[in-house]
């Protein structure tokens, strides 16, 4: 009948046109795979010819050089600091020594006083024992910190040492010999804290 040869026409129809549908897709199918793998082919990363990279004598020795030089900038750094570190504890002693002194100075002038003390006590025949006891327990004190009394009488004149006061014409001595000690001097760490004041000799002009 009619009506169903236009049925069998429409399958017809309907059938190559499914088959055109799937062929498309095949077709797309390996042009997105083919697509697919020259991406990957392009992003393919390329090799490294390790044989190619020089690892002889040339390459050693150009690390060689490399680590010689960052050696010799640390060493530099190195030397640097602990001249640095020398520098601020110089100062820090020096410092500390030169508050040290002046309570040295101020202690050397009591010491001097009970001295001088012990002195006027003796003319007057008072018992100068408890005295004597005393200046020998700040003279201990004093040694302790390497202070030492400037040796005067009987010695040459030394401008680094003494400081001359007066000129005693003398014919018994040389000419310049200390002959009289006014106020005693002292060095600390072999370096002069305070000058002895010391008369010295003079020979006599003969007329």
């Amino acid at each position: 009948s009619k009506s169903f040869m236009r049925s069998f026409v429409i399958k017809i129809k309907l059938s190559k046109k499914f088959e055109r549908s799937m062929t498309e897709n095949e077709n797309n199918d390996k042009r997105f795979k083919q697509e697919a793998d020259d991406k990957k082919e392009t992003e393919k990363p390329e090799p490294v010819d390790y044989k190619s990279v020089d690892y002889g004598e040339g390459y050693a020795q150009q690390k060689i050089d490399e680590l010689t030089k960052l050696l010799e900038k640390e060493k530099e750094k190195s030397l640097r600091l602990l001249a640095d570190y020398q520098n601020l504890e110089k100062q820090t002693i020096d410092r500390i020594n030169a508050r040290g002194d002046k309570i040295i100075l101020d202690f050397l002038t009591v010491h001097e006083d009970f001295i001088r003390t012990k002195d006027a006590y003796k003319k007057e025949g008072a018992n100068i024992d408890n005295l004597n006891s005393i200046i020998k327990n700040m003279e201990s004190i004093l040694g302790n910190y390497d202070v030492k009394p400037i040796e005067t009488e009987g010695k040459k004149f030394d401008p680094k040492l003494h400081e001359v006061v007066q000129e005693i014409e003398d014919n018994d001595h040389e000419e310049g010999i200390i002959v009289k000690e006014i106020a005693k001097g002292y060095i600390i760490r072999n370096k002069v804290m305070k000058y002895s004041k010391v008369c010295v000799s003079k020979k006599i002009i003969k007329k």
